[in-house]
């Protein structure tokens, strides 16, 4: 079979039966429940690999299972796995430059073949490794079936329900968990604003989603010790770097969407427009748009094309691009800046009606957002032609369901895993 790399966390091969899209979260699910055929597993340096543990699942930043138990030719060694597609990854992931993979004791790869030089951890530790795909129990057409989510692949009881309700009941509990969501980043950000005020509140927002999930503690904390007019010195991210060398991660994520371009995109934004939170400050929108004064019911109901021609959404996304960030932030990041950071915060501030806001944050743009929900909601029949679009509500309302339903998994497996380590009577 031919590997094609697609992106640092797929690869698309040739299948027997037309191109095939692996993800590193099908391979994590096979070593997590251990679907491998057992034989006499040898790692590339010939150890003889027995498993014992095979960890607890990482959905976070850092290594893919932690406390992890194996054998290499009969001596017990206790640590971290890593899942690649290829041994080239570990470097293109930047894990030898990382600490938090220095425990890392088995680095397990689905290909073999890729670069030569050795693998190292940032503390000069080398982790054996093992070549998963000859061992696995079914083809990879099995293996990898389904739709990609938000860690690899949707929770599979997502799927079960929206094939199994009808679609008024699916837009329902979309409704309730998309509504949830909108409380939560409303919330937060009036806790801001009552607390910092306009500027301080949309500042310390701002650095907080622009650090993403590995990185929002350190960004928050550069907001709080710098206020925005410090921002508009360039010089400020040398000092920056300095100062969060430790606690920020500087090689997470595809480079040209690391921790310091971001930071070089915000102090560029408020060099060239200082004014960038005045001139949030004073949109108003359409007041008398469709679902002004109506219960959220009813506002939602609302063809979503009908709602973004009336509150002009498309002129609002342009006035937002060119007029209060100036050029300056992509097209994509302007949306999820809009849904997570400006709507909010104007509700929250009182110079949007919340109800407004609510409606707006619903049937905006969604942004960048998995594949595997565009799919499932036109399956549901929930995005259907013009009058319909995806829209950032349904998306955000999958979200949470999705992310409920993997923490009842957890929940579920975590307990099954206890009661089994427990003793027999």
């Amino acid at each position: 079979m031919k590997a094609r790399e697609t992106s640092r966390e797929v690869c698309e091969i040739q299948g027997l039966y037309g191109p095939l899209q692996v993800l590193e979260g099908k391979v994590q699910r096979v070593w997590a429940l251990q679907e491998m055929q057992q034989g006499d597993w040898r790692t590339e340096g010939g150890a003889r690999l027995k498993v014992l543990e095979a960890g607890i699942w990482n959905r976070g930043r850092g290594p893919d299972f932690q406390e992890a138990v194996v054998e290499l030719d009969g001596r017990r060694i206790s640590g971290d796995v890593e899942v690649h597609l290829y041994r080239e990854d570990w470097w293109r992931h930047g894990h030898d430059l990382d600490r938090a993979y220095n425990r890392v004791v088995l680095h397990l790869v689905l290909f073999a073949g890729g670069m030569e030089r050795p693998v190292l951890t940032a503390g000069g530790h080398r982790p054996a490794e093992w070549v998963m795909g000859p061992w696995m129990r079914e083809d990879l057409e099995s293996v990898v079936g389904g739709e990609p989510g938000l860690f690899g692949e949707l929770a599979p009881e997502l799927r079960e329900w929206l094939q199994a309700d009808q679609p008024e009941g699916i837009r329902e509990r979309l409704r309730v968990a998309a509504d949830r969501r909108w409380i939560d980043k409303e919330s937060m950000a009036r806790y801001l604003f009552s607390t910092h005020g306009w500027e301080g509140g949309l500042h310390r927002l701002m650095l907080f989603h622009l650090g993403y999930p590995f990185n929002r503690r350190p960004f928050y904390e550069m907001a709080e010790a710098f206020r925005m007019p410090a921002w508009r010195e360039r010089a400020l991210l040398e000092r920056l770097r300095s100062q969060w060398e430790e606690a920020v991660h500087w090689t997470t994520g595809r480079p040209a969407n690391r921790p310091e371009r971001r930071l070089e995109a915000y102090l560029q934004l408020n060099h060239a427009v200082p004014d960038w939170s005045e001139r949030l400050g004073r949109f108003r929108g359409n007041k008398g748009g469709p679902g002004a004064g109506s219960g959220p019911g009813e506002a939602f109901v609302m063809k979503t094309a009908d709602i973004r021609k009336a509150w002009e959404i498309q002129a609002s996304r342009k006035w937002l691009r060119e007029e209060v960030f100036g050029g300056i932030l992509n097209p994509s990041l302007v949306d999820r800046v809009w849904i997570d950071v400006c709507l909010p915060v104007l509700a929250a501030s009182g110079r949007l009606d919340g109800q407004v806001g609510s409606l707006l944050w619903f049937h905006a743009l969604p942004g960048s957002c998995p594949d595997g929900f565009r799919c499932l909601l036109r399956e549901a029949g929930i995005v259907e032609g013009r009058d319909y679009p995806l829209c950032n509500g349904w998306i955000q309302g999958l979200y949470r369901i999705d992310e409920q339903l993997r923490l009842e998994r957890i929940r579920s497996w975590a307990g099954r895993t206890s009661r089994g380590s427990q003793p027999e009577a």
